[in-house]
């Protein structure tokens, strides 16, 4: 017995080997073929979908469900796939290999994936089951997988009960450490409290940096960023009966790698304190602002005070402020802050070099949390105005310019001495969300030289998902057309929208690799599937397509439906439609590339008797649809042929859709398959169903041969458990032949005709 279950475990290990996956016992790793080792130098666009290497993109292959199959080995789509930069620039969209075989998911869709060191570095839905044998996909595990995906942890660094927690992996002097925000009951709490917490990948050590925070932030460009800021309110005598909320509130900072307190906390006045079970107050981070102000009844400060038991003195003459976190990006926080007696506040900014110049994750002994709170107005008032408006500052041409959502949509103004000037809407409407600020050259549109300007890619959700535009920014208030309408010398200071792009909402944002923009789409037929696909912004001259190109391109792009459409009204002579179905057969293939199924649909009807050949579709349609699909000469589509391109070994004329963009990486064999009848219920007729019997299908001969089958099946099937019964019988017999009786043998063989041992 024991060797057969060994001969099992051997052929099942050698079969899974020879899968080239492994689950390795002992190591705690799962072991997986992977892919060649990347030789990196840097890395950039951490923290999204995708990551950049000096060779490589990683990316994750579309947007999966936390509820799909997570068994490690088996996701294609989801999973993180590796594509060479030479590939994607050649437009090699499937050279594409597997990294994790995992799902990577999470809710959050401000940190992704990361590449530090030889790890890679996600979150991934949970595989645990409950008692009942639910899987526990709800729940999120933060994992590493080598860069090569040889070798991927099984356990996890953090198991989260939320799939929309916010993290961040960050690395601090070669340390990688994963930030997270959790609301939660840790010490006996009556209700849950939000803690920031932070964990070293290498020891396992989890560190509690502020407890019972009342408001947080990360970088918002910046997904590496390793500090947080957050605020807390100040209780005086904490954890006794005489305890006193205070009307204001504190502001600090701290860096993944914090272990100690800043300050000291006594709580000795508090009866039966044991910091074990209740430490009543955790906060390893810096003083950034304390808020507290004047009050009539005098001394005010508690131990959690900046100027508590300090020889410094302050003078405070204003009233108790409250900040509120607005955003923390390109270097800065910006933030409110409203004195307890003022009806309005402000909009503030301070430069994080100023709190921490030499970057070693300690508040510089120069900067005052209180004295810095006394010139807030003077020194770091950015607005009167009160709002959390999400103001993106940047400089052009030497000039401070400001982009923010508005009532007449995307703005654009002019920012100095505090104020916005000469601001005009750049959209029509809508909310926009700025994808990315670009300085690119670009063809000419007007003289013979290249023109380099900033650009700036904007979304706007619409329909499905998100809408993609385009316009330079470094303009004056005069070069922006008010009327929208664009003139040979217009274009680039016009918004252009970019194809018909559609960009999947509720999920990480567009990345740029190079001048190819890739997103989770939502395109024509892809919804509910959403892979990655990719737009190359690239123009024929090799610099990146300048807006009068890229109008030129949506001209081109629309013109085809417009070509396609005129089918629609074509009649014969006696007023009958010329080409019925047709239009929409080509609609399919521009958007599919299947050139073949519109002869097997045909032919499938022609199989049925009695139906003809053309009974949905005409002779002379069978051959404009082939000729669209390539692009032949001397037809219609001759024109397309002009201009082609190599997709994924493929030549590709510019009337189908993977001429302007196309789908990167993988995928599954079910949702392609997917994918194409999404477009044939939406464009083609149904495919034809045989409503004959399977028998009255058959010819006479074939009825005959079936027959004569069946007979000789059945005799095989009678001889075949005569077989098993006699061997049955024989072999029960050999077994009762070999039983051994322990009751008492009565010899009663005398009698040579009675057989007692056999019956």
């Amino acid at each position: 017995m024991r060797k057969t279950i060994t001969k099992i475990i051997c052929i099942a290990a050698a079969a899974v080997t020879a899968a080239g996956l492994m689950l390795t016992a002992g190591c705690g790793n799962w072991k997986y073929e992977g892919v060649s080792a990347d030789n990196y130098t840097q890395v950039t666009s951490n923290g999204g979908f995708v990551v950049q290497t000096d060779d490589y993109i990683y990316f994750i292959n579309g947007a999966e469900s936390n509820t799909a199959d997570n068994t490690f080995g088996n996701p294609l789509k989801g999973s993180l796939q590796r594509i060479s930069k030479t590939d994607l620039a050649a437009h090699n969209y499937t050279a594409s290999s597997t990294v994790v075989p995992l799902v990577l998911y999470s809710g959050y869709y401000d940190a992704g994936v990361y590449i530090y060191g030889d790890r890679i570095y996600y979150a991934t839905p949970s595989t645990a089951k409950n008692s009942s044998g639910e899987v526990q996909n709800s729940n999120l595990e933060f994992k590493s997988s080598t860069l090569d995906g040889k070798e991927t942890m099984s356990d996890y660094y953090y198991r989260s009960s939320s799939a929309a927690i916010e993290y961040r992996y960050v690395e601090v002097n070669d340390t990688v450490y994963l930030m997270y925000v959790v609301s939660e009951s840790i010490y006996g709490e009556s209700s849950s409290v939000i803690n920031i917490h932070s964990k070293n990948t290498a020891t396992g050590e989890d560190v509690l940096l502020a407890y019972n925070v009342s408001d947080y932030i990360f970088d918002t460009e910046d997904p590496e960023n390793p500090y947080v800021y957050y605020t807390m309110k100040v209780t005086y005598n904490l954890g006794s009966l005489n305890s006193i909320g205070e009307s204001y509130n504190q502001l600090f900072v701290a860096r993944a790698d914090a272990k100690d307190s800043a300050a000291e906390y006594d709580f000795s006045y508090v009866e039966d304190y044991d910091a074990s079970s209740d430490p009543l107050y955790v906060n390893k981070g810096e003083f950034v602002l304390d808020g507290i102000g004047l009050q009539a009844y005098g001394e005010r400060y508690c131990q959690f005070n900046y100027g508590y038991g300090s020889e410094n003195t302050y003078t405070i003459t204003y009233p108790d402020v409250t900040y509120g976190l607005s955003y923390y990006k390109n270097g800065k926080l910006f933030f409110t802050a409203k004195q307890s007696l003022d009806t309005t506040g402000g909009l503030y900014a301070i430069d994080c070099d100023d709190i921490d110049a030499d970057k070693d994750g300690v508040v510089d002994a120069s900067w005052d949390a209180i004295a810095a709170n006394s010139t807030l107005k003077a020194d770091y008032r950015l607005l009167t105005a009160d709002d959390e408006v999400d103001y993106t500052f940047v400089t052009v041409g030497g000039q401070q310019k400001v982009l923010y959502n508005g009532d007449g949509g995307l703005m654009l103004g002019r920012f100095e001495n505090g104020a916005i000037t000469d601001e005009f809407s750049l959209t029509d409407s809508g909310s926009a969300t700025i994808l990315a600020i670009r300085d690119e050259q670009t063809a000419p549109e007007t003289g013979s030289a290249t023109e380099t300007h900033t650009y700036v890619y904007y979304s706007i959700t619409g329909g499905n998902g998100y809408t993609f535009y385009r316009i330079a920014i470094d303009g004056d208030k005069d070069d922006y057309a008010t009327n929208r309408l664009p003139s040979a010398d217009l274009y680039t200071y016009t918004e252009v929208r970019i194809l018909d792009l559609d960009a999947k909402s509720g999920w990480y944002m567009p990345e740029f690799v190079g001048n190819q923009i890739l997103f989770a789409s939502e395109t024509e037929g892809m919804s509910g599937y959403n892979y990655i696909m990719a737009f190359d912004m690239t123009s024929s001259d090799g610099d990146v397509m300048s807006n009068a190109e890229i109008n030129a391109l949506n001209e081109q792009y629309e013109g085809i439906t417009e070509k396609i459409e005129e089918y629609e009204d074509a009649t014969n002579s006696d007023g009958s439609q010329a080409y019925r179905y047709l239009a929409d057969a080509l609609k399919y293939l521009f958007y599919s590339g299947d050139a073949d199924y519109l002869d097997s649909l045909i032919q499938a009807y022609v199989d049925i008797e009695g139906k003809a050949a053309d009974y949905l579709y005409s002779e002379r349609s069978a051959e404009i649809y082939r000729e669209f699909a390539s692009a032949a000469e001397n037809s219609d589509w001759a024109e397309y042929r002009e201009q082609s391109r190599q997709v994924n070994g493929q030549t590709v004329y510019s009337n189908s859709r993977d001429y302007y963009y196309s789908v990167v990486g993988r995928m599954t064999d079910g949702d392609y398959q997917g994918y194409l009848d999404t477009l044939r219920s939406s464009y083609m007729q149904t495919y034809p169903v045989d409503d004959t019997t399977w028998w009255e299908g058959l010819s006479t001969v074939a009825k005959v041969f079936f027959i004569i089958g069946m007979c000789v099946a059945g005799l095989l099937v009678i001889g075949g458990i005569t077989v098993l019964v006699i061997f049955i019988v024989k072999r029960v017999k050999r077994k009762k032949g070999k039983v051994v009786s322990t009751r008492s043998k009565v010899d009663i063989t005398d009698d040579k005709n009675i057989d007692v041992y056999n019956n």
